[in-house]
């Protein structure tokens, strides 16, 4: 089978890799329909996140049960799953705590570990899932696999953003980055009752989604977005503000754009330190959270999708075949077409 490989000197291909087998308890073999470029695959491309050359790459995948281990329960041979782009136990502290994202022997696909095997990514034909019964959920008839495999990361992360936030009835909040998981941020942010959600990015096509979805956008390459935030909040500033997009400059504008003890949620992956200016950030009493997404709410986003309460389906700007998943880099990683969320059809 094929899947798209981690190359030394940065550099990413397409090769033939072993098909996976099923080889203890708990386990399923997924036949993949669907898998998605991430954002941080072009890190892990770039060693801002490090793997071994030689990984098949990518976290985010949809497909169809091909084959189960005697002791799964949820799930049987021809079952649509979606599962998350995260692993974890289920049994240490963190798990026991309902933290999933922080699972003493969790991994990532695609580079990551879980209870000390390596994940070998889902940017390929077939997936060999441990854990199965925890960290996999069912796709309803009525859910596209375009949408559903967004439950996996990008709509559990943009939930998580504002639900780590604290966001409110009435509140106002601001969102830095109108990327995948920024607009999954403006969307969540609308079934908590804000009273208003501003989008903050320069791309067009980004900040017309982010108004359909319920926000007021916000061109960041026309002026100060926090002179603007604070224009439109009679001086105070945000409640809430999530940073979305993992850039110094946008995580300093998120801190800017709130009020006195606000909070900011950050979610984006930086690649670089960010300095903290901590003498104001005390005296105003701001607060910080951030963390990876919380996975154990895959269940209930999905039933958003199939009941209509959130639409995604936007998101998703290009689809390509897997034997072109090169050209689908080059166009993801160039930000050629405004495109935002780029799907691989095995």
């Amino acid at each position: 089978m094929q899947g798209v490989v981690l190359k030394p000197g940065h550099q990413l291909a397409l090769e033939e890799v072993p098909k996976p087998q099923l080889d203890g308890p708990g386990q399923m073999l997924v036949r993949v329909t669907t898998s998605a470029i991430c954002g941080s695959d072009l890190h892990i491309k770039y060693g801002e996140i490090p793997i071994s050359p030689g990984t098949v790459i990518g976290h985010e995948f949809a497909g169809v049960v091909e084959e189960t281990a005697p002791d799964v329960k949820c799930f049987k041979p021809g079952d649509r799953v979606v599962v998350a782009a995260g692993l974890w136990c289920g049994y240490c502290p963190s798990c026991m705590r309902g933290e999933v994202q922080t699972c003493h022997v969790g991994g990532v696909w695609g580079g990551g570990m879980f209870q000390g095997r390596p994940l070998s990514g889902a940017q390929t034909e077939y997936v060999a899932v441990p854990n199965a019964d925890m960290c996999a959920v069912p796709i309803p008839d009525n859910v596209s696999d375009e949408q559903a495999i967004l439950v996996g990361d990008v709509f559990s992360t943009g939930f998580h953003a504002i639900q780590q936030g604290g966001v409110g009835p009435g509140d106002t909040v601001a969102v830095f980055g109108c990327g995948p998981i920024g607009l999954a941020a403006v969307a969540s942010a609308q079934l908590f009752g804000p009273s208003r959600v501003y989008a903050l990015d320069m791309v067009p096509k980004r900040l017309e989604l982010a108004a359909v979805l319920g926000a007021e956008p916000i061109d960041v390459s026309q002026g100060s977005p926090v002179t603007r935030i604070l224009a439109e909040t009679d001086m105070r500033g945000v409640d809430v503000a999530v940073e979305a997009a993992g850039l110094p400059e946008s995580f300093s504008q998120a801190l800017s754009s709130l009020r006195r003890g606000g909070m900011l949620s950050v979610v984006g992956l930086f690649a670089k330190s960010v300095e903290l200016p901590l003498p104001l950030l005390g005296l105003y009493g701001v607060r910080i959270s951030m963390g990876l997404a919380d996975l154990g709410n895959m269940g209930a986003l999905m039933s958003l999708l199939a009941n209509g309460k959130v639409d995604l389906s936007g998101l998703v700007t290009h689809t390509f075949p897997l034997a072109e998943a090169m050209e689908a880099y080059d166009l993801f990683e160039n930000h050629k077409d405004q495109c935002i969320k780029v799907m691989l059809k095995p």
